[in-house]
């Protein structure tokens, strides 16, 4: 039987080769923890270092929002004991956002066949309602008439099968389409990111991924709960719009604040940047989503 208890372990560092009597080696601060062991228990462990709770926890997450951009500034200048890493707190705060969305029944992207003024069609969105009955399935002369109508329309054949296709299999494009937001929102980060090492050229790219992981990890909260209420408030369309129009400005008002707490940048050079991010993150969120429909009909 291999054992993991440092008491059982070598006196010297097996990294440096340094006497260790405690848990770390003081040379180079390896742990003297024994990684020979099932790989079970190496995967609890790491999941534990991952998402375990801590008081650091909660109290990152109220500096987020009570000091826009400042823990991650505090965080990037060496001030790290005092906060929940910005990879593990962004990882906690997905896995919390997409439970919810599981949870309360909200339909990230949501397929369900329509009737227009030139016939049966399909309607996809973002964000609706749990679905209370079985879709309705297209018959032969209503697909006919359906891909009939869209030709004259203009619309190309590739679109067409690919409603036709969500129409057949709503429940697995939605499902597929979730699962790919996961991703989508890795792929938003990097996104800000980037933006981030155009708009301050000057800053090393571990300062801007520290800055949009905790900056995600502020904002993913937020929409959480702006859609699951907006959701189930069944808004009007003009209530919707409106709703969309004031998050739009809450999300540049709260890029300035992390763009001035984190890159130190002037008032107005803070509003300019946060008119260029919102103008690109929306547009490649738009991109993303387009992409994720596709993808979830291939």
């Amino acid at each position: 039987m291999i054992l993991n208890d440092s008491a059982h372990a070598s006196p010297n560092c097996a990294n440096c080769g340094a006497e260790v009597s405690e848990q770390f080696c003081p040379r180079c601060g390896q742990s003297r923890d024994d990684i020979k062991r099932p790989f079970w228990s190496l995967a609890t462990d790491t999941l534990d270092g991952l998402l375990s709770w801590d008081g650091r926890l909660l109290t990152t997450l109220r500096q987020l929002y009570t000091r826009p951009g400042h823990v991650a500034r505090d965080y990037a200048d060496g001030k790290r004991s005092s906060f929940t890493a910005p990879v593990r707190l962004y990882v906690i705060v997905s896995l919390v956002f997409f439970a919810a969305m599981t949870i309360s029944g909200v339909r990230i992207f949501a397929v369900d066949t329509v009737s227009t003024e030139t016939g049966p069609g399909v309607s996809i969105t973002m964000f609706q309602p749990p679905r209370t009955n079985e879709p309705p399935v297209f018959t032969a002369e209503e697909r006919a008439e359906m891909t009939a109508s869209a030709s004259e329309l203009g619309v190309d054949p590739f679109w067409i099968n690919m409603g036709l296709y969500a129409a057949d299999h709503p429940s697995e494009v939605e499902s597929k389409a979730a699962a790919a937001a996961n991703q989508a929102m890795i792929l938003m980060v990097f996104v800000f990111i980037l933006v981030n090492m155009a708009l301050h050229p000057h800053a090393r790219i571990i300062e801007h991924t520290i800055h949009a992981l905790y900056y995600h990890a502020a904002f993913l909260p937020i929409a959480g709960a702006v859609l699951i209420v907006g959701v189930y408030m069944n808004m009007s369309l003009s209530a919707a719009l409106a709703v969309l129009a004031a998050g739009l400005i809450c999300s540049m008002a709260a890029y300035y604040l992390f763009d001035r707490g984190f890159y130190g940048s002037s008032w107005w050079g803070a509003i300019l940047r946060a008119v260029t991010m919102s103008t690109v993150y929306g547009f490649a969120t738009v991109c993303l989503s387009l992409g994720l429909i596709v993808l979830a009909t291939l």
